[in-house]
């Protein structure tokens, strides 16, 4: 397995979808795209495996597209996402200093990319800041379906953190919820964390119409 370049489709792939460069329901062009990458097609159609697998992309008759969500499906996702998320918070054993460095640093990363035209680092980051909470908790199943579920909705919640003052507000929520884990603070954590994805639910709308 060529790791190198796969790992670099699947970067190189889920860039041009967050971008908008490839659209839901395009069909993506297995040749052309090795081209541009310089790789071969079998780490190419590894990458794509990957990404199907990760709900980014789906599997025709015709090889890979771009997954399409419906405002339904996300709603659902949402819901999923919501009462899981909220179990795993429910649960959570509060954190040394060093993990709450880690989120602010993580959060710091985030905070830069909030003005600059080059920002899509930031749903990666959001992942990995999420990912940190999800795993203080002592349910690590649940932790796993929630990670397995949350990227079938990111083309969305990109879209969503396309303006600087929505990428603001995801700031200033991490913001706020290390502060109440600092604080050792369940019930601000649980409120906080409902509030944020409904915003982010919220500012996703768009995409839909």
């Amino acid at each position: 397995m060529n790791e190198t370049g796969t790992t670099r489709a699947i970067a190189a792939i889920k860039q041009r979808i967050l971008r908008g460069e490839l659209l839901p329901n395009e069909q993506l062009r297995q040749e052309k795209l090795a081209a541009e990458l310089g790789i071969s097609r079998v780490p190419l159609r590894e990458a794509l495996l990957i990404l199907a697998n990760q709900g980014l992309l789906d599997r025709g008759g015709q090889g890979f597209v771009v997954a399409r969500r419906s405002r339904a499906e996300f709603a659902q996702i949402h819901f999923m996402l919501d009462v899981l998320e909220n179990e795993l918070l429910r649960t959570v054993t509060w954190p040394d200093e060093e993990t709450l460095e880690y989120l602010r640093s993580l959060n710091g990363k985030m905070k830069a990319l909030i003005d600059v035209p080059e920002w899509f680092e930031i749903v990666e980051l959001n992942h990995e800041f999420h990912r940190v909470l999800w795993d203080l908790s002592t349910e690590n199943l649940i932790s796993r379906e929630v990670q397995r579920i949350w990227p079938l909705a990111d083309t969305y919640i990109a879209r969503g953190y396309s303006l600087p003052e929505q990428r603001r507000t995801a700031v200033e929520y991490h913001e706020r919820i290390i502060a109440a884990i600092a604080a050792r603070d369940g019930e601000a954590l649980l409120a906080l964390s409902s509030d944020h994805r409904r915003t982010t639910l919220a500012s996703a709308e768009p995409a839909f119409i």
